[in-house]
């Protein structure tokens, strides 16, 4: 505890992910290995005005080796199978605000950037991917909204909710030539 209602942390964990079999798959590639992964995380939480306000933000990294991806079968067009690409890491920031300034009113917003690339090295679908991003992974996120409730009975409550949801920019192949551009969503 820095302060009474905020807080420091720091995380350093392992983990890994169990390799399999593919049902279908070219081969040569019908089993896969397990995933090895480190992640960092630190950062900060607190609560402010009466608690009436919620605010953290942290920083991450994440090591993989024989990263698992869903790669495209060359052999079943739309079909893909897991296979070991070889190394990557993700590292990047997030931040989170919620505000009560009425007790039926919550407003709400977070933002993440992430840089997540294939190490040196990396092989997937027979082709170098060292350094590119990895796919379905957007450069930022972001989601800003309301959430406003109005009790009608002792038991019934109407609520409603809003959101805009922003997504950056993301690689759909690992060789990074099919490409999402940056969009958002409503959500009512």
């Amino acid at each position: 505890r820095v302060q009474p209602e905020v807080m420091a942390y720091a995380s350093v964990s392992e983990g890994f992910k169990a390799g399999g079999w593919n049902p279908a798959s070219p081969a040569g590639s019908e089993a896969y290995g397990e995933e090895h992964a480190w992640h960092l995380e630190s950062g900060v939480k607190g609560g402010f005005a009466g608690g009436r306000m919620a605010a953290s933000a942290a920083v991450f990294y994440i090591d993989w080796a024989d990263l698992q991806l869903n790669v495209p079968n060359p052999l079943v067009p739309g079909q893909f199978y897991v296979a070991n690409v070889g190394n990557a890491r993700s590292r990047g920031v997030e931040v989170e605000v919620t505000a009560r300034p009425h007790a039926a009113v919550e407003l709400f917003g977070n933002a993440g950037y992430t840089n997540a690339r294939f190490g040196e090295g990396s092989v997937s679908s027979g082709v170098d991917v060292s350094d590119r991003l990895i796919p379905n992974t957007p450069t930022y996120t972001a989601t800003f909204g309301a959430h406003v409730e109005h009790p009608v009975a002792d038991a019934v409550t109407l609520f409603g909710r809003a959101e805009t949801v922003f997504y950056g920019e993301m690689q759909y192949d690992d060789a990074n030539t099919e490409s999402q551009e940056a969009y958002s969503l409503v959500n009512l």
